[in-house]
Parts: structure tokens; sequence; C-alpha cells
């Protein structure tokens, strides 16, 4: 019988976790050592290496909060992420091992947000069984919206309508990689307007992991006589082969120009043209998930966004 040995995460093991990041089908970027720490002031990581007869099979990207343990709350999806696909039983035995590793630390609760089936290379759901098996509880479920680039794309003929406009021609989209401009001019002011909250990640946050990953994080802004008047954020993961719009708005002079529309629709050529399977949209939901926001809904539709499950879990001890 195989010997399965879970140790805790600390700094000694960054290069071991990260060459499995870079090596697993399945681990986005987000999983590096360098792009979780940034924040690590605000949450008590609690990163676990599952190991079988030696070898790294598995690994948990984690935060702790008392007696709960968290995959992971200062990341968009988490859970058990193995390197290459792994049959049923195995999944089986690696995630029960890991179940009564945290009861056996005193942990009352586990709660996991599964990556996104856009996002497994496998499209395996074995972890969705194991989850059942050990009576996990689905605690939210958000409607994720991707776009299959490499498929008829069934765009809403209202957003192809901005190639038809004169104004068109007086807009510029440009790549950058200062974030000063759309974070300052556009991206706060707006979402402190609108909803009274600031960005996730502030811009000295941004542009440290823009540093750390020039490939992976990029701004596109769009103006119009050298004036910004919207901007799009993306989170791209080359591996994968899916680019996400981390942030995307417009001021009220690009939402009259349709410059979101535009920019979109330009990305999601650029994309395809270079390989890309998916455009993540991101999510509409609201609250805790019961609710969506149907105009943003329609919107991500209009764009040719298909909704993909976005689930949370948890698990009682």
């Amino acid at each position: 019988m195989a010997q399965i040995r879970i140790e805790k995460y600390t700094a000694s093991h960054q290069n071991e976790w990260d060459r499995f990041v870079e090596n697993s089908r399945n681990a986005s970027f987000l999983f590096y050592r360098d792009f979780m720490e940034y924040h690590r002031d605000r949450f008590e990581d609690c990163s676990f290496l599952i190991y079988e007869d030696q070898k790294l099979r598995a690994i948990v990207p984690a935060n702790r909060v008392e007696a709960q343990v968290f995959s992971h709350q200062g990341l968009t999806y988490g859970g058990i992420i193995f390197k290459n696909f792994e049959k049923v039983n195995r999944v089986q035995e690696i995630s029960k091992a890991f179940f009564t590793h945290l009861e056996s630390l005193a942990i009352e609760k586990f709660v996991v947000k599964l990556l996104p089936s856009k996002y497994n290379d496998f499209q395996s759901q074995a972890i969705d069984y194991v989850l059942f098996q050990h009576q996990a509880k689905l605690m939210r479920r958000d409607m994720n919206f991707f776009v299959p680039l490499q498929q008829n794309l069934k765009i809403h003929k209202s957003k192809k309508k901005v190639y038809n406009k004169d104004f068109i021609k007086e807009l510029a989209i440009r790549k950058t990689t200062d974030f000063t401009d759309f974070w300052e001019q556009i991206l706060s002011p707006i979402l402190n307007e609108k909803y009274g909250v600031n960005p996730v990640h502030t811009i000295e946050e941004i542009h440290l992991l823009a540093e750390r990953f020039p490939k992976n994080i990029q701004q596109y802004n769009i103006y119009k006589n050298e004036v910004i008047i919207a901007g799009m954020t993306l989170f791209i993961d080359e591996k994968l082969k899916v680019v996400k719009s981390q942030y995307g708005t417009a001021n009220e002079l690009g939402r009259k120009l349709k410059a979101l529309d535009f920019l979109y629709l330009e990305l999601f050529e650029k994309f395809k043209n270079k390989g890309f399977r998916y455009f993540d949209l991101g999510t509409t939901n609201e609250g805790d998930g019961t609710i969506y926001n149907e105009s943003l809904t329609n919107y991500k539709e209009e764009l040719g966004g298909i909704p993909i499950n976005l689930d949370r879990y948890e698990i009682q001890f």
C-alpha cells in the first residue's frame, strides 16, 4: 500500500511547490507562491503538500481562520491540485488522507472553491464526487461566464454595431505596463461611485504582481483624443489557454461610445488567433450567490458568454 504523507507549506518548500505548479496541467499561475503571498499580511497561510511514496502528488493552496481552512480566500478558485490526470481511486485516497489530516489538526471545517471546468484540462470531476462521498455541502454556486474562442462566437448584433460607428476611427487601443491611468481615472472612481468599494488589488499590488508576472497580467486601455475612456486588466494563463477579464470598465464617455464592447471584441479576436480556448468574463452573482445581476448577465450573454458553475463546498469534521 502506498504511503501518503502530508506536510504544511513553509518557505523551504517554495522551489518544490513552484516546480509542481509549473509542471501541473491544471495549476493556474495564481498558485505560484509569488502570487499567493502578495497579500500574506491579510491571510494566515495554511497550504499543504501531499506526497505518495516520497513523490509530490498534489498541493492545496489554503489559508486558515481559527478552526477553519479555506482553499483559498485570496484566490478565485482552488482545491486539491494534481499534477496530471489521476484515476478516481487515487483522487479518493489522497483526498481522504488530506481530510483525515485536517481533522487531526483539530480543524472543524474545510471550505473549497473548485476550479471551473474550463480551467480543468482533464475535464475530470472526480474531486466533485469525492466531496459528495464525504458529505460536503454545496454552500454557494456562482455563474462564471466563458466565451469559447475556438467555436463560432455567438455575439449579439448589438455588440457588433460598434464597428459601424464613425467614432470608432477615433478610438485607440493601447497595451501598457502602467496601470495608473486606469486605476486612478477609471476603475477606482467608478467602483467607489457605484458600489462604495475599492478594487481588490491596490495600484501598488497590481504593479507588483505585473512586475512578477509580466506575461500573465496585462493592461489594455482605450483612448479618445489621448484621454483614457475605458480599460481592461487581463489575467492570462498561457498553459491553460484561458484569459480572464479581471477588471474592465469605462467612464461615462466610454459607455456612450461602447468602448468596452469594442475592446472585448478586439481582445476576443486577438486571443482566438493566439490559440486560446476561453475568455473568462467572470461572475454575475451578488450577495451569497442566490441572486444574479440581470443586466450584467445579459451583457455577458450578448458577448457570447456561457455560464459555467463556480461552486463552493464545505466539509465539517
